[in-house]
């Protein structure tokens, strides 16, 4: 338990990185003015084929991850240090990353449409706020989970790494699917409850951000994380024994959804989108335990790099489109053209903060490389 997992900071990296890349693909569709984002002159919605594949699994992964780090650590730390730790490398940077760069964002983009009410500053900082930081909202659930689950740490925890009826379950063959129970209750609770707006539980399985359906199920994922990673070489192991599986559920519930009209219109059952999801998770962790479980000077690059280009990537990647939007070139030329432009404004950001002791720790990075 105490051996670094390479693995988990490589689909850290890779989990956030996605999430840039579907950020600036909304901006190529009619939602990136629904959701404050510049939207480019030509349109192209045929990108939610793309966006689709990653959408039911793209944030539950970093909650579930966030999990397995927390347990990690807990190999590591006390709880009162971790508790400490989590504090500092989570809520300093979703303050500072709400109040700097979402409210830039917002600013850009009211000044794309013309939104005076945003102008004001009081204004531009009250709807950051309001809505968890924009882009920095699950950053905010994560230490909500934190603060709910590191008292708590001892007793769901296999501290002592034996054998026990979850390390069991899953040495049998499909024995993981047994956790994909909560993860479906999940969905079907959402079934139930989309319909009733008196709750205003969700609408939409992908509708993750400020949301009650994103907050439970990113505390499911969350609890398996923490519940998983304590039995060891069993979760580990069985990563790697059932990728495969995982890739050809994953893709049938995939190839089933995109013959159905993906979830408009409330068209789909939530239990299967929910049953996609897990089976993509699960293969991405069962890649990176094959794959990418080894240390790499590209890795311990994008590890520390990594959650310090999310919080500044945003405005970064309005400014681009702000500027950009208007240009009539094919979106398959302006895409990565504007996605280099982004990651590299947003790592030169890094690297200009990077060194300086007192702005480290408003992007999440400790006095010792390293973050989250």
């Amino acid at each position: 338990m105490n051996k670094r997992r390479y693995d988990i900071d490589a689909l850290r990296s890779i989990a956030l990185f996605l999430l840039i890349f579907y950020h600036l693909g909304q901006s190529f569709t009619y939602n990136a003015r629904n959701i404050l984002f510049v939207q480019n002159i030509r349109v192209v919605e045929e990108i939610w084929i793309i966006l689709n594949l990653l959408n039911s699994w793209r944030i539950p992964l970093v909650f579930l991850i966030a999990g397995i780090a927390l347990r990690l650590s807990f190999s590591k730390r006390s709880q009162t240090k971790i508790l400490k730790e989590r504090l500092k490398v989570l809520g300093i940077p979703w303050v500072f990353g709400s109040l700097v760069f979402a409210s830039l964002s917002a600013y850009i983009t009211a000044k794309f449409y013309g939104f005076s009410f945003f102008y004001k500053v009081s204004n531009l900082v009250a709807i950051v706020f309001e809505y968890n930081g924009l882009h920095m909202w699950f950053v905010l659930y994560i230490l909500t989970f934190c603060l709910i689950t590191i008292p708590f740490l001892k007793i769901i925890s296999n501290t002592k790494e034996k054998d026990t009826i979850f390390s069991k379950i899953l040495n049998t063959q499909g024995g993981i699917f047994l956790f994909s129970i909560p993860v479906i209750l999940e969905g079907h609770l959402l079934n139930e409850l989309r319909f009733d707006f008196s709750v205003d539980y969700g609408k939409y399985y992908q509708e993750y951000a400020n949301t009650s359906h994103g907050f439970v199920l990113g505390f499911i994922w969350f609890l398996i994380g923490i519940i998983l990673t304590s039995q060891g070489d069993a979760f580990w192991e069985s990563n790697k024994r059932n990728w495969k599986i995982h890739l050809v559920l994953g893709s049938l519930s995939y190839i089933y959804r995109l013959f159905n009209g993906f979830e408009s219109g409330f068209a789909l059952d939530n239990r299967l989108i929910a049953f996609e999801s897990f089976n993509f998770i699960f293969l991405m962790l069962g890649l990176g335990a094959v794959y990418l479980n080894k240390d790499s000077p590209q890795l311990t690059y994008y590890k520390t790099a990594v959650y310090p280009v999310y919080i500044v990537h945003l405005p970064v990647q309005m400014l681009v489109m702000f500027y950009f939007s208007k240009i009539n070139l094919h979106p398959v030329i302006k895409f990565p053209i504007a996605l280099f432009f982004i990651c590299f404004l947003s790592l030169t950001i890094y690297h200009a903060v990077k060194n300086s002791k007192y702005l480290r720790p408003l992007f999440g990075l400790r006095n010792k490389q390293g973050l989250l």
